[in-house]
């Protein structure tokens, strides 16, 4: 579960491939049509972008930050949810675009793709990516305040690696600011 965001006037560069007859394609054709979507999305990064709850969230914060720093005046009120909320023009995109690579670039530790921003949320999970129980997740929360930004996991006192269960990777971020530039404005659903 989580967010499917839709560009409200995407730059198209070719047409959408169009979905096949599920019921009378073989496994062959499901696999190669998904292929050509995957590389109709990288071509036409504005169309659509999707996160789970998870990775939304981290991203969401990383705006709220670049709209308080750079003044973007953002409303943001109903971004935690599925009713079609989002920036209404490719202007107020673009800014906001600007604003989170700038942001990433100077005042993250976000270097290779797959580094990741954690956001502490409550919710913590282990280096094997299991929830962790009640006690364990009261005491991380003792130490580490709702809200509180990490880049990379805390060690326990029995040498387990805990993260917070909330994180975007660098490259997860940057395909949202590639959705962004081109995207015309998006709701999210």
């Amino acid at each position: 579960m989580g967010v499917d965001i839709s560009g409200r006037n995407p730059i198209l560069r070719s047409p959408k491939p169009e979905y096949p007859d599920w019921n009378s394609v073989s496994e062959t054709e499901r696999t190669a049509f998904w292929e050509i979507m995957d590389a109709w999305e990288d071509e036409n990064p504005g169309d659509y972008f999707r996160s789970n709850w998870w990775g939304w969230r981290p991203i969401v914060m990383m705006c709220e930050y670049a709209s308080d720093e750079y003044e973007l005046n953002i409303d943001f009120s109903n971004w935690g949810s599925n009713d079609g909320a989002g920036l209404e023009t490719q202007e107020e995109c673009t800014r906001l675009a600007g604003a989170l690579e700038d942001i990433m670039r100077t005042s993250t530790e976000l270097e290779a793709d797959m580094d990741s921003i954690y956001l502490c949320l409550g919710s913590w999970v282990n280096q094997s990516n299991q929830f962790v129980g009640e006690e364990k997740q009261n005491e991380l929360n003792q130490s580490y305040q709702h809200g509180e930004i990490l880049y990379g996991g805390v060690v326990g006192d029995d040498g387990t690696i805990y993260y917070p269960s909330h994180s975007c990777s660098k490259k997860h971020l940057q395909n949202f600011i590639n959705f962004l530039k081109e995207c015309g404005g998006f709701e999210i659903w």
